[in-house]
C-alpha cells in the first residue's frame, strides 16, 4: 500500500487511473520524492492510460495487467531541459521518454515527460516529436532513441526546451 501522508503534494485524485490499485509503490515514492527535489508543480497527466493500462503492449512500463505498473506521464513546470536534467541527476528514473508533441494541464502545448523505474542500470532516454510526411501528408509520432544513434542529442537544440512553462501562464 502506498502511504499518502508520506507522498510530497501528489494525491491518487491526480492520476488517470487508481495508482492505490494499479500503480507500484516506488513509482509513486519516486515521483514524490523528484517533486520535492524540482520545487516546482507536476501534473499527472490526465488521459487515459497515462499511469496504467490494461491493452497495448505487454513490454510497456504503464502495462498494469497481472502486474503493477512502473510509469507515469507528467507535465512539470519550468524549463523542460533544466527538469530533464534534474531528473537524471536523482537518479530515481531509469526509463524517461521526453514528448514535444503534447498539450498540457492548459490545453497548450507542453514537453510531458514520461518517467518509470524499470529494472536497468542506466537510463533508457527518447524523444518524441511530431514528423509530417510530404508524400501522406500524413502526421505521426517520430521516436529517437538516443542510446541508438548520439546525433539525436542535437534534438536539445530547441527554444522550446528551455522555455519557462506555468501554468495559467
Amino acid at each position: 500500500m502506498i502511504n499518502w501522508n508520506s507522498i510530497y503534494k501528489l494525491s491518487p485524485g491526480e492520476f488517470s487511473e487508481d495508482p492505490n490499485k494499479l500503480a507500484e509503490p516506488a513509482l509513486i515514492y519516486s515521483l514524490s520524492k523528484l517533486r520535492k527535489i524540482l520545487g516546482s508543480k507536476m501534473y499527472p497527466s490526465p488521459t487515459p492510460g497515462a499511469l496504467a493500462r490494461s491493452n497495448g503492449s505487454k513490454t510497456s512500463q504503464h502495462y498494469a495487467v497481472d502486474r503493477l505498473s512502473t510509469a507515469s506521464d507528467v507535465f512539470i513546470e519550468g524549463a523542460p531541459f533544466e527538469i530533464f536534467s534534474k531528473i537524471m541527476y536523482s537518479k530515481l528514473f531509469t526509463g524517461i521518454g521526453i514528448y514535444r508533441n503534447t498539450k498540457g494541464p492548459d490545453g497548450k502545448p507542453w514537453v510531458m515527460f514520461h518517467l518509470d523505474i524499470r529494472k536497468r542500470e542506466f537510463p533508457f532516454i527518447w524523444f518524441v516529436h511530431k514528423l509530417y510526411d510530404r508524400d501522406t501528408r500524413e502526421i505521426s509520432d517520430c521516436y529517437r532513441y538516443l542510446q541508438n544513434d548520439a546525433r539525436y542529442w542535437r534534438l536539445f537544440n530547441d527554444t522550446k526546451l528551455f522555455e519557462n512553462k506555468l501554468f495559467g501562464a
